[in-house]
């Protein structure tokens, strides 16, 4: 395991320690992703009020199977993101937010459009590798009832993913390695409930 990735489990670890340690003399929720679930990424957010303008919280989500496995189109990936948030007003119970986010995902991608340009080559190849990214976004929070609310996000985030590419998406020898710097958009669309 090379030194990004144990740091970052590590950080994660480490952070979501933090989150337990403090949950229960805080305010915690748990959230759910919709956008995400969209392209069959199951996932899960946890996040605990700090004081009354910070949150911290910690995301995982994962898709283990593939796309359409006839025609060999896979996007399988584990992603994992701490973040913290910044309310903009007087407490957390204000609408708006910052949030900043560290971003960790193992992936094995091929035979498939890849959304926003981010690996053209990936129609005819298959990648497998890692990524890291550091991002930012700005988010509004619809207080639906105590326990409920809905929010949208939106960010972009700056990485750096390393992989192997092959001859085609289920075989074929290594054609070599390779590394990109990136500019990953971020959008969400969450379900959260809070526990009181």
């Amino acid at each position: 395991m090379n030194y990004c990735k144990k740091l970052t489990i590590m950080a994660t670890l480490l952070f979501s320690a933090f989150c337990l340690e403090n949950v229960s003399a805080q305010r915690a929720s748990i959230r759910n992703n919709l956008l995400y679930d969209a392209t069959l990424t199951p996932n899960l957010g946890f996040d605990v009020r700090v004081d009354s303008l910070l949150t911290l919280g910690a995301m995982v989500g994962i898709n283990a199977w593939d796309i359409d496995k006839d025609k060999n189109k896979k996007w399988r990936h584990l992603l994992v993101e701490a973040n913290m948030r910044r309310w903009l007003g007087d407490s957390v119970y204000h609408k708006s937010y910052v949030e900043a986010d560290v971003i960790y995902s193992h992936f094995n991608v091929g035979n498939t459009k890849i959304p926003f340009g981010l690996y053209s080559g990936v129609k005819d190849r298959r990648l497998q590798g890692d990524l890291f990214a550091l991002g930012g976004k700005y988010g509004y929070s619809w207080i639906l009832s105590r326990t409920w609310r809905i929010e949208a996000e939106a960010g972009v985030a700056v990485g750096y993913a390393w992989f192997k590419e092959y001859e085609c998406a289920t075989c074929g020898q290594q054609l070599g390695d390779g590394n990109r710097i990136f500019l990953l958009p971020q959008l969400g669309i969450n379900v959260v409930y809070i526990i009181n």
